[in-house]
């Protein structure tokens, strides 16, 4: 997958062999965002497959990806429903109007698995500290007043960048958030 075949293909052009760029994107992107989205499906491909050990019987885990690439728009009506997202959010993927580098980042639900999302957190940041999948963040999100969570999985500076831009770059790596995106903490291993 290139980005003519995107050219081509456009929403329906697989970037992964269970993702396609639709599912990231509702709008045109640009060869960089391609670039970035192309390398993020790569990541979240392996921890589906990873997962399907976990698939509830007679199923198979897959991943619905429920916010990819934002533009403004989508920022400004993920806020008049309730939500609190970042304005320098790896989701805008080059759309921001702020002057910070965004990488590239989907926020996923994992469907028909045995293990709870937070479970499959644990799983997630053991994958990545082994050096098996490239996030530069990982984050366990939940709004607790519908009990919906997800997980922010982000492309890692240091799989885009040189080392010596990556270091300009920081995100936290491991962080969970129990109210909605309103905070932030580091995760310790524990909820």
């Amino acid at each position: 997958m290139n980005y003519s075949d995107y050219i081509k293909a456009g929403k329906s052009c697989k970037i992964s062999p269970n993702f396609t760029a639709g599912e990231f994107s509702s709008e045109p992107l640009t060869e960089y965002q391609f670039g970035l989205i192309s390398m993020l499906a790569k990541n979240i491909q392996y921890i589906r497959d990873g997962l399907q050990k976990y698939a509830a019987p007679g199923k198979t885990v897959s991943v619905s990806i429920s916010s990819g690439v934002r533009t403004q728009n989508d920022y400004n009506r993920i806020c008049s429903n309730g939500n609190h997202p970042s304005k320098t959010s790896d989701h805008f993927c080059g759309y921001q109007t702020t002057p910070k580098p965004t990488l590239g980042a989907a926020d996923c639900r994992f469907i028909n698995s045995t293990i709870s999302m937070k479970e499959i957190y644990k799983k997630i940041v053991d994958i990545v500290k082994s050096g098996k999948a490239c996030f530069g963040q990982a984050i366990y999100e939940i709004n607790p007043a519908t009990g919906f969570e997800w997980i922010h999985l982000g492309n890692d500076p240091k799989c885009i960048f040189s080392a010596e831009i990556a270091q300009y770059v920081p995100r936290a790596k491991f962080l969970i958030s129990l109210d909605n995106g309103k905070t932030y903490i580091p995760w310790n291993g524990q909820f």
